[in-house]
């Protein structure tokens, strides 16, 4: 651990240790607060501190090693975890459709029986068909700082659902339709959370009123979301529930809730660990990860290997697919010329655009095809009108464009690893950002920090042969890490479910 890295955790373990007696039917409200980090890196004072070595006197934490948050988030499931109930033949399987579950509805309806299937949405009501739970008025919880006053102010994070994933032919249920009143007990929990901040006027991050208001609101949805999950939970027959992540704090409720009701949970691996800081604790009965690397990351935090399972991501098996279109068709949609071999860059929109305008000025000479695939606008990237050379990828799909290029460079993100799966050799622009786990490592020269000497290994790649090998060899080392089983995901998540719920 560095310096950063260091307080960070202790700041955080203050703040479970702080609120841990915060608690609404037994579930404490800080280990279910699940955007700490967003809070703490927005904070430009704050961050900057945490870089400092005096930083921990401000702290009465101190943690030394990754493993000590892991152990007492596994102390805090233990708490509420109960045996593994014995799963009817009927039993549905809960697949929450946030906008990172990833999973279409193709797949969907491919491994799992719409009859014993159900999509679960967060915020989607029916109209006309909301369950009444209260004769009371359902009223607002949001507050100021003060009182229980409402006001219009800084809103929980919105839960999203992708318009790509239809629900025909699948049952789907809503989380909104469980709704009880809260009101009551979230305005005791919200005067409770003052006083600890009152109690601690001079802490680093409980002094900021941003924090204060941000985390008084969040008890609301909190608390809403926890009983919603239980009345769902209770009055649906469910057998297994699958999540996109348990750093969404909807996630974490629905893995914690089920925890308590015997109900196992899976949770999907929606990226690449490329920051340690989206991807601890480990939370769900089974986390379904991409290969070895995770396996050995988790290994490392003391999480039981049993509990860890390499499935994949049924997206990625779109890699395998049939082509859509032909490369004459790519290349004249996009103003490619088919004698030239064509280079993808996957670009964050205007993120380190000086170092990719750089890039592009060492490569021009090659002669080839460039073209940038724009993340995650689907707009043309600017470079695009600075350099008349290199077109935009249009509306094209990754799995569309994989096909019909020869190379991929990208920043830190999935869309290497996919690139790699779909046997295209990979070229990673690096940054080493805070929390930065190394994940492309394996790639070897294949990753530059610098945009020039990236350049110069790429056009390296494109006139040596012996090199060419090499890329390739690197390739498969890291494949072999970080995607070492290339069977059909989708039927590895089918039989990881069937495990978990058989009789």
């Amino acid at each position: 651990m560095n310096t950063l890295t260091r307080n960070y955790w202790s700041l955080y373990m203050d703040f479970l240790n702080d609120f841990e007696n915060l608690k609404y039917d037994g579930y404490s409200i800080s280990y279910l607060f699940c955007n700490f980090y967003s809070q703490v890196s927005k904070n430009p004072a704050l961050w900057k501190q945490l870089s400092s070595e005096k930083f921990h006197k401000h702290l009465r934490s101190q943690v030394n090693e990754h493993k000590e948050i892991q152990e007492v988030f596994d102390q805090f499931m233990a708490q509420h975890r109960r045996k593994l109930q014995v799963k009817k033949e009927n039993g549905l399987v809960a697949f929450h459709n946030d906008k990172l579950l990833r999973i279409s509805r193709p797949t969907i309806l491919k491994y799992f029986h719409p009859s014993r299937t159900i999509m679960l949405q967060a915020n989607i009501r029916r109209p006309n068909q909301i369950k009444k739970r209260s004769n009371k008025k359902k009223g607002s919880n949001k507050v100021n700082l003060s009182s229980g006053n409402h006001i219009k102010k800084i809103k929980p994070p919105k839960q999203t659902v992708s318009s790509t994933q239809s629900q025909q032919n699948l049952n789907t249920d809503y989380l909104s339709d469980y709704s009880i009143n809260t009101k009551k007990a979230v305005v005791h929990l919200q005067n409770r959370a003052r006083e600890i901040f009152a109690a601690h006027k001079n802490h680093p991050l409980y002094q900021n009123k941003s924090f204060q208001l941000y985390f008084l609101n969040m008890i609301a949805a909190i608390v809403e979301r926890i009983e919603q999950a239980k009345h769902f939970l209770s009055e649906r027959p469910i057998s297994c529930v699958i999540v996109s992540t348990t750093h969404s704090y909807i996630n974490r409720i629905l893995a914690v809730v089920a925890a308590t009701k015997g109900i196992p949970s899976i949770c999907m691996q929606h990226g690449i660990i490329a920051s340690e800081f989206g991807y601890i604790p480990k939370i769900a009965t089974i986390d379904a990860v991409y290969g070895n690397y995770e396996v050995k990351w988790y290994n490392q935090l003391g999480v039981p290997r049993s509990s860890i399972e390499i499935i994949g991501h049924p997206r990625f098996d779109q890699a395998f697919g049939r082509l859509t279109t032909k490369r004459s068709q790519f290349n004249r949609r996009l103003g490619l010329n088919n004698n030239k071999r064509t280079l993808l860059i996957v670009i964050r929109n205007n993120e380190d655009i000086n170092r990719w305008r750089k890039l592009i000025q060492t490569i021009k000479k090659l002669n080839l095809n460039i073209i940038i695939k724009n993340y995650p606008s689907k707009k043309p990237h600017k470079l695009t009108k600075e350099f008349s050379f290199v077109q935009s990828t249009a509306d094209y799909s990754i799995y569309d464009i994989f096909p019909h290029v020869d190379t991929v460079i990208s920043y830190t993100s999935t869309v290497a690893l996919e690139a790699s799966i779909a046997n295209k050799p990979v070229f990673i622009l690096n940054r080493n950002f805070d929390g930065y786990s190394g994940y492309f490592q394996a790639l070897g020269q294949l990753v530059k920090s610098d945009p020039k000497q990236l350049g110069e290994v790429i056009m390296k790649y494109f006139t040596d042969s012996e090199f060419k090998a090499y890329a390739s060899r690197k390739r498969q080392k890291f494949l072999r890490i970080a995607y070492p089983d290339m069977s059909n995901s989708g039927q590895r998540l089918k039989r990881s479910v069937a495990r978990l719920t058989r009789k």
